[in-house]
């Protein structure tokens, strides 16, 4: 990946050009990303894909009239400024009139880049190679074969604004996913970190193959309701959904959110924040209105204290924006981009040996919302579900389905572990522990 191309100056200038255009009596946006990122894959234990891409979007939102258009392309040149031009002031004049999103005032934020390194966008293809490497070396010292991809990338986003907003900052983004097999069962592992030095490999490689060597031969077990002990990579699926159901502004305005500010929701243990300070989870300093994004106290305790805002739904709620926005219009509102559950004193050993009958599940796959406003999901086990018994770890069972309120499994919370994980989510990363839940429901 080339430094040169990934800073951003020549960005600010490219949206300068652009406002430059603008027609008389039209307020505009700009934004302007570049992204620089390399994947390697591996599949039976050897590379079989390496590629690397360099991608500019531009993005120009025009007002006017009591009319809004949008129009993007993938360009850089004068004549694509133009055009981006001429198609979003045609949009605009086709547009039903109504009342647009105001553009942002600049609000004095720090372009902060806590979640970039350096060493990320130097990395290179024969460093990849060298991770792939060490897993797919302990996987065959073990008799079993890696599969997976290890993917870099830097973005830097510009904006510009005829209200004067003017800002630039990157972000980078490592990650290292690993899945083995063995004769008769799969292990995952996976990190994620802003800087490719903090991946920590080769503790992946030893998770992953180890856990594989104990998913072997699983046996059938009866559904029913269950103990569990869920790694990090389950709890950051949970926490993702519980964000993406009712952790945002528009689902609070819209009566589909299960917060209920300053009662108790879920066991007092339970601390949930969105963390933009946070640099393992490749945070960028603003939004996609070019707010500051701010860090949120979302659970306290137990206790419902805020959700996360965009202009919109904070205008509508009377308060500040949380700098959580999607780019202007949109119909998701705001969510969540970097979860994270506090942690607490206890280890995967000690939740294994609290727990006298359940499950240890390492993460859960193909989940879906079935009841959002009572938080409650269903999808299946994956790559490593053992049953627990007396403290023990006895044997790996087949996958399961379950159908769970997240907010009801949350209430019951046993230990919570003192180390936690970052993970890639679905709009952002994810921070996330151990825990020990009394009660997760397995219906087949």
């Amino acid at each position: 990946m080339s430094q040169a191309a990934l800073h951003g100056g020549d960005l600010l200038d490219m949206a300068d050009r652009i406002l430059r255009r603008i027609p008389a009596g039209r307020e505009a946006e700009v934004t302007a990303t570049r992204t620089a990122s390399a994947l390697t894959r591996f599949a039976n234990g050897a590379i079989h894909q390496n590629v690397a891409d360099c991608t500019t979007r531009l993005r120009l939102r025009l007002i006017g009239d009591g009319r809004a258009g949008v129009a993007e392309m993938q360009a850089e040149s004068d004549d694509a400024a133009a055009a981006l031009v001429q198609t979003a002031e045609t949009v605009r004049s086709q547009a039903p009139p109504g009342e647009p999103v105001p553009l942002y005032a600049p609000d004095g934020g720090p372009d902060a880049e806590t979640g970039y390194g350096a060493d990320t966008e130097a990395v290179t293809p024969e460093q990849r190679a060298d991770h792939v490497a060490v897993v797919c070396g302990a996987a065959r010292d073990r008799g079993q074969t890696a599969f997976g991809a290890c993917e870099t990338g830097v973005t830097m986003v510009a904006m510009a604004s005829t209200t004067g907003l003017r800002r630039s900052a990157r972000h980078s983004v490592a990650e290292l996913i690993a899945v083995c097999r063995g004769e008769d069962g799969s292990a995952y592992g996976a990190r994620f970190a802003a800087g490719v030095s903090d991946l920590g490999v080769e503790d992946l490689a030893a998770e992953v193959v180890e856990r594989c060597a104990r998913n072997q031969r699983a046996q059938p077990l009866e559904p029913g309701t269950y103990q569990v002990v869920l790694s990090p990579y389950a709890v950051a699926e949970m926490l993702e959904y519980l964000g993406l159901m009712g952790l945002g502004g528009l689902a609070l305005s819209e009566q589909r959110s299960f917060m209920r500010f300053g009662d108790p929701i879920m066991s007092a243990s339970v601390s949930i924040s969105d963390d933009v300070t946070r640099r393992e989870l490749a945070p960028l300093a603003f939004d996609g209105e070019g707010a500051t994004t701010r860090p949120v106290t979302l659970i306290d305790n137990g206790v419902g204290r805020a959700v996360v805002h965009d202009s919109v739904t904070a205008t509508r709620a009377g308060v500040a924006t949380t700098g959580h926005s999607f780019p202007q219009p949109n119909s998701d509102g705001p969510l969540p981009r970097y979860l994270c559950l506090t942690p607490g004193e206890g280890s995967e050993e000690s939740m294994i040996a609290g727990c006298e009958r359940g499950l240890l599940v390492t993460r859960f796959w193909y989940v879906r919302p079935v009841h959002p406003l009572a938080t409650i999901i269903t999808g299946m086990t994956r790559d490593g579900t053992f049953l627990i018994a007396n403290g023990r770890v006895l044997r790996p069972v087949r996958d399961l389905r379950f159908t769970q309120s997240i907010v009801g499994a949350l209430a019951d919370v046993r230990a919570i572990g003192a180390n936690r994980l970052a993970s890639r989510g679905y709009h952002g990363a994810t921070l996330a522990p151990w825990m020990h839940l009394g009660g997760f429901t397995f219906s087949s």
